[in-house]
């Protein structure tokens, strides 16, 4: 029979293996991976006929198979959803923590040029390639949002990837603001899937696709396994450091 001692580090020990169980709990953070545009809406053209979407839906999936293999277990995709606000509702219902939408670039209109290719005529711009990050100050979680994306940019600079700039509005046709212009960071307010979410929220630009290099770049294994560990990476980071449940962050 436990004497008073016994019975106290008996309650004690117990406490501490549900306090790690909670925590493990809380570490497991749920990101949302959210597959940019749809089968029906394929988002970009690329410099060779290629819709977005499919561009967007290889790159997600890879970057969910490798955080459930991370340890981050209740990740998932968000594919084919009829409308924007649809993405951020099944992220909330589902308790996403973080929020990622994977999208690849095109540029503004009057830069696009025409080309043959296979005997038929597309759309290219070789003037601009590059990465881009973006987040909204009008999201619930404007400054974690703004932290992960920081993470997830540096994670690319070491990587060798290097940013676009013809959003900027030091570019003709750019409108936005660079919150961060060494590791490619935007401030795009008004993006439906950034403003609504309830947790840290970023857009990824992996590539200029209208670029005739760049599209075929991003398609080589290597580099879409460099362009996924970058972003499963940042996303460790802040989760070590942070480690917070559903609607978490280091808010607003």
């Amino acid at each position: 029979m436990l004497d008073r001692s016994g019975l106290w580090w008996l309650v004690l020990g117990f406490w501490l293996w549900a306090m790690d169980l909670s925590w493990a709990g809380v570490c497991d953070c749920a990101v949302a991976v959210d597959v940019g545009h749809a089968s029906f809406a394929g988002g970009a053209t690329s410099a060779r006929g290629r819709p977005e979407f499919e561009f967007n839906l290889a790159m997600g999936t890879l970057i969910h198979e490798e955080l459930v293999n991370s340890g981050l277990t209740r990740s998932f995709t968000i594919i084919d959803p009829s409308a924007l606000k649809e993405r951020v509702r099944i992220a909330e219902s589902r308790q996403a923590d973080l929020f990622i939408s994977v999208h690849h670039d095109s540029v503004q209109a009057f830069y696009l040029r025409d080309w043959l290719f296979n005997g038929r005529t597309h759309k290219y711009c070789d003037l601009f390639q590059g990465y881009s990050i973006l987040v909204s100050a009008k999201g619930f979680q404007f400054t974690a949002s703004l932290e992960l994306a920081k993470m997830i940019g540096r994670r690319f600079r070491e990587a060798g990837f290097l940013p676009a700039y013809h959003h900027s509005k030091g570019v003709i046709g750019g409108r936005h603001n660079m919150l961060d212009e060494n590791l490619g960071i935007y401030q795009f307010d008004n993006l439906v899937v950034l403003k609504n979410a309830v947790m840290p929220a970023i857009l990824i630009e992996f590539g200029v696709i209208v670029h005739r290099d760049e599209e075929l770049l991003v398609q080589q294994p290597e580099v879409r396994h460099k362009l996924m560990r970058s972003v499963v990476d940042g996303i460790q980071e802040y989760n070590a450091r942070y480690c917070l449940p559903y609607g978490g962050g280091k808010g607003k």
